[in-house]
This record gives structure tokens, sequence and C-alpha cells, in this order.
């Protein structure tokens, strides 16, 4: 008897862990993204990234996407192309829209995977949820607290949405689409 699996759903999670006297500036970033929405700029027009901000070019932001390359390269064996990225802010009771980074009408220029970071969130105040097909068992969920300086990376394929920001505080995130080869 034999098996071979043809598909499978990746899930890639943790904790940042720069070095001592390098630590990612979140601050930066977070305030980057903060400034992007005060100045309403908006990636595009698009009625389904209504809230997602430009992030500009910062040694910070470099620096955790140089990480997070590097170490999926040397962990996992594959490189990870960036193809996009934005900013969100979430006030207090507000929460995403369900949504993929897949454009089905052009899947061959679509992103292979989403990776979402904690910039400033506060404790236990919102999650992922990543929506998923196991054979039959349709719309399966699975839910990841969202945490300062934490990723997680999944299939960009995968409807996923940001609950409910259940603190009194803003909640700034950041999403990256990623190509691998």
């Amino acid at each position: 008897m034999h098996k071979k699996v043809l598909s499978e759903i990746d899930l890639y999670f943790g904790e940042i862990k720069s070095p001592k006297g390098f630590e990612i500036n979140r601050d930066r970033i977070k305030g980057d993204i903060l400034t992007s929405f005060i100045n309403q700029k908006k990636i595009n027009n698009n009625p389904y990234s209504f809230k997602d901000y430009e992030v500009p070019f910062s040694q910070p932001l470099t620096w955790l996407k140089d990480y997070l390359r590097d170490h999926i390269k040397v962990e996992y064996g594959f490189t990870l192309i960036q193809k996009f990225e934005y900013g969100n802010v979430f006030h207090p009771n507000e929460q995403s829209f369900t949504r993929h980074l897949v454009n089905p009408a052009d899947l061959n220029n679509s992103p292979d995977y989403t990776l979402v970071y904690g910039v400033d969130v506060e404790d236990d105040s919102c999650e992922l949820i990543i929506q998923y097909d196991e054979n039959r068992r349709k719309n399966r969920t699975w839910h990841l607290p969202i945490k300062n300086n934490h990723f997680i990376m999944f299939p960009a394929i995968n409807k996923y949405c940001i609950t409910e920001n259940t603190s009194d505080k803003l909640n700034t995130i950041l999403t990256i689409a990623y190509e691998y080869i």
C-alpha cells in the first residue's frame, strides 16, 4: 500500500526573534501605516481594499521582510518574492471583511501566500480566522490570535478575516502577499 499527498494547506506562524540590538522598530512601521491612514493613501480604489493603506519604504520594514524571507528559506527551503503589501488600522469594535488575495481571473499573476503581521495589537483583542476545505468537509476554520511581533503565513487562495477589535485602542496590522519559487 502506498500514500502520496497530492495537496496540503501549509500554515507558518511564529514570533520574529531578532538578534539583540537589531530589534524591528515596530513603532516606525506603525507610524508609517497610521500616516497613510490619516492621509487616506490607499493602495488602490478596489472596493474590496478600501481599508488597505500604503506602507512606505523604511529600514525597519526592510529588516522585517528580509528576516521573514531568510528564515523561510533556511527553515523550509523555498524563496519568497514579495508581490505587494498594505497596512490596516482597526478601531475598537471594527473587524475586516472575509477575503482572499487571489484574483480568480488572473491566477498566474496572483500571490501564493498571505502573511499577516501584528505591528501593534492589544493583547487578546483579535484573531485571524482562516477558512479552508478538507475534502468534502467544507468551510472549516482555523483561529489564531494576532499578537505583537508575530506572523501568520498561509496560502493566498484561502479566505480569511480579522475578528472584531475588542480593545479600546487601535490595532495596526501589516499584510504582505508573496509568490514562492
